[in-house]
């Protein structure tokens, strides 16, 4: 129902290639692990912001000025570590369940470790619910690619790619630029 649904949405013309069974398998098989890593990193960021959010919390009793010369922020710090080792994980998890290095993850450790209270934690619970939205939109357009590929339709499919493309650029950046070739460019 969903390949006869799709082959009538097509432009005219569209479908005119031969079926990519090969492509539809390639993209069967990579579904569940980019939508794996998309739900893996939605929820370790907005942890790892939640984490860290009750880290300066503690920042509050143990590393403030008064308190810091005794106290040396010895809890918050532990707090905000295990904050950065949420984060780090589950970023890593994203970016090798779907087999891209994404430039600006894992986060930086100074976001969770030198950051002043509060300083960074909207911006990490935000990217989380962007990972989120990315995996909701790889599950939803994983079938749409593999109909569009089983029945021929490269264009569609590349479309759709291009599409999920900028989905995750716009949700958790871009990639990273490749290695200088040493050719100098004016």
């Amino acid at each position: 129902m969903l390949l006869a649904t799709l082959v009538s949405a097509l432009p005219a013309g569209a479908s005119a290639a031969a079926p990519d069974p090969v492509g539809a398998l390639v993209e069967l098989t990579r579904a569940p692990l980019v939508v794996a890593g998309d739900a893996v990193g939605a929820v370790g960021l907005c942890a790892a912001a939640g984490i860290a959010t009750a880290g300066d919390g503690i920042a509050l009793v143990d590393a403030n000025r008064f308190t810091r010369p005794v106290l040396r922020g010895v809890a918050s710090g532990l707090v905000h570590r295990a904050a950065l080792a949420v984060s780090w994980t589950s970023t890593g998890l994203l970016e090798a369940l779907r087999g891209e290095d994404i430039e600006r993850l894992p986060e930086a450790p100074a976001t969770y470790l030198e950051a002043a209270p509060g300083t960074g934690r909207l911006a990490t619970f935000l990217d989380g619910v962007g990972a989120g939205r990315l995996a909701i939109g790889d599950l939803l357009h994983a079938p749409l690619a593999v109909g569009a590929r089983l029945v021929g339709a490269r264009d569609t499919a590349e479309r759709i790619a291009v599409r999920r493309a900028e989905a995750r650029t716009d949700a958790l950046g871009p990639l990273p630029l490749p290695p200088e070739t040493g050719i100098l460019r004016p």
